[in-house]
């Protein structure tokens, strides 16, 4: 193994991360199940300058995960939904050598607390690949509403065959030529923009702290205010980030304002929407939700008692035939850590405050 520059690191403050580290050593910290949907199985390729370590979380006992942490101390850390959280005293730590989380899925919130940005820490996670096919989740949804796709089994089960009244009895609509409004101009919603053209939509947006002026750059109209956006749309789509300034910010009032028959989906974040105002609105609104405030759905949830929502157990993006190239990505990133060269789709702390 080629020596090179150890990382100098001072209490509190972690070292920069494109230098590269000696020993090199990497914990892997995946269930089976994760490994064997992300990771190739020559992924040790990847990694054969470094010393890498297997925490197996589908089978070692959580307990033990400080313990393993300060046994190994390793310099970067790959990470997936299983993956228990990082212990605060452990990052806050001197001896910790902890400088890079590669995180192979998407909100990170569960493994890293914020505390460790702050102390100068590098994640990243799959970055821009979600957002085209969350998007295209987003107009499955629309369409599905739109076509009165919940009522389907129900329909053709009770109709005995005869199929002469279907589409007035369902009242299915078409999206082509829709107002559409976008809330929040993110990745998803600039796909998304792409993916309406096709149907000669006019597509409006607010999105605050957005200019005007990079919303007419992609041909979308910018709305003064939500209550304009919202009084303007036949099709609506949520895709704001969560921030303090966002949440519950889609009020009673504003859907109020949806026209009856509009569609609102939401692919963004549940808590953006006041969902017991939501809830008394579908019937009159054709609702379709990938997300929610509490996720995941269980029984008691009063969405299962609104059988003309349709519900999507938050499966946007990325697909499950695109997980392959989720963990390429990620072994790509890692690959350049400890080559001491950039990695790409690193979160900030303002990513880090969006997520949830």
């Amino acid at each position: 193994m080629m020596n090179t520059a150890v990382h100098v690191r001072r209490p509190g403050h972690l070292a920069d991360h494109t230098k590269p580290v000696s020993t090199k050593r990497v914990l892997i910290a995946l269930n089976a199940q994760e490994r064997k949907f992300f990771l190739p199985d020559n992924f040790e390729g990847y990694l054969e300058e470094a010393e890498c370590h297997w925490y197996d979380t589908g089978s070692e006992n959580p307990d033990d995960w400080e313990t393993i942490l300060r046994r190994v101390d390793p310099h970067a850390l790959l990470a997936c939904w299983s993956t228990p959280g990082l212990p605060l005293a452990y990052l806050e730590s001197p001896e910790s050598s902890l400088l890079y989380l590669c995180y192979v899925a998407g909100s990170v919130r569960q493994v890293a607390p914020r505390r460790f940005l702050e102390l100068g820490g590098t994640i990243s996670n799959w970055g821009d690949m979600a957002g085209p096919q969350v998007a295209e989740h987003a107009l499955l949804l629309a369409l599905g509403a739109l076509r009165g796709i919940s009522h389907w089994r129900s329909y053709i089960q009770s109709v005995n065959g005869d199929l002469r009244y279907q589409a007035a009895e369902l009242g299915t609509e078409s999206l082509y030529g829709r107002r559409v409004g976008l809330h929040g101009f993110g990745r998803i919603a600039r796909s998304l923009v792409a993916l309406l053209r096709p149907f000669g939509v006019i597509v409006c947006c607010y999105s605050a702290h957005v200019p005007p002026a990079f919303l007419r750059e992609h041909g979308v109209h910018p709305c003064a205010s939500m209550e304009e956006l919202f009084s303007s749309s036949e099709v609506f789509f949520e895709c704001e980030a969560l921030t303090s300034e966002s949440t519950r910010s889609v009020t009673a009032d504003l859907l109020r304002r949806l026209p009856d028959g509009a569609v609102f989906v939401n692919v963004g974040r549940g808590a953006v929407v006041d969902e017991e105002a939501l809830l008394s609105e579908a019937g009159r609104l054709r609702v379709a939700l990938d997300v929610v405030t509490r996720e995941p759905l269980d029984s008691i949830s009063p969405w299962f008692n609104s059988p003309q929502t349709l519900l999507s157990p938050h499966i946007g993006g990325p697909t499950f035939d695109s997980y392959a190239s989720c963990g390429q990505f990620a072994l790509t990133n890692l690959h350049a850590f400890l080559k001491g060269r950039p990695v790409q789709a690193l979160l900030s702390l303002a990513d880090y405050d969006r997520s949830t």
